[in-house]
């Protein structure tokens, strides 16, 4: 394998069309055994892109939101299990608000 300077690098295609990323860009953009990779063709050159995103803020619609850059994402029951203890949260507490205005 060849490193060239910079943000390239020449790597070669075995007989089965297999290219093998070099550690240090795995490492860098955390790719893992198993991780999916997207191929974009754009005119002679070609693109692979790991399948989740970047970590950090991210804008979602108008809003800034921060991603893990992680491909797992919280199940349907993990997030309405936490919206219903939080809204029973907020009526427990509006109730004991409630009540203690009446004792006034």
């Amino acid at each position: 394998m060849v490193f060239l300077d910079g943000m390239n690098n020449l790597v070669p295609i075995d007989k089965a069309g297999r290219v093998i990323l070099p550690k240090h860009i795995r490492d860098e953009l955390a790719i893992n055994p198993g991780d999916r990779l997207i191929i974009s063709i754009h005119g002679n050159e070609v693109t692979l892109r790991p399948t989740r995103e970047a970590s950090g803020f991210v804008k979602r619609g108008r809003a800034l939101v921060f991603s893990s850059g992680e491909a797992d994402s919280l199940e349907n029951q993990t997030v309405e299990s936490v919206r219903a203890e939080e809204r029973s949260n907020v009526l427990s507490n509006m109730v004991k608000g409630l009540s203690s205005s009446k004792g006034k």
